[in-house]
């Protein structure tokens, strides 16, 4: 990769820091699927959330949803 204008200071260490994280991602052909963890089924529902809010304990009032 070549950058237009050199990374230095805290630029280059924050580069490195991504280029470490990025050295654990692992890419594959499968496709992907997304699973809500609130739910049994694994689908989004407002219920689910709701009931997890709900089992949550009171929200605080500087919560902003």
């Amino acid at each position: 990769i070549q950058f237009r204008r050199s990374l230095v200071g805290e630029r280059w260490n924050a580069w490195l820091h991504l280029v470490r994280r990025l050295m654990d991602v692992q890419l594959s052909d499968h496709v992907d699927t997304i699973y809500w963890k609130l739910a049994t089924n694994g689908s989004f529902s407002v219920k689910s959330m709701y009931l997890d809010l709900i089992d949550s304990g009171p929200l605080s009032r500087s919560l902003h949803i």
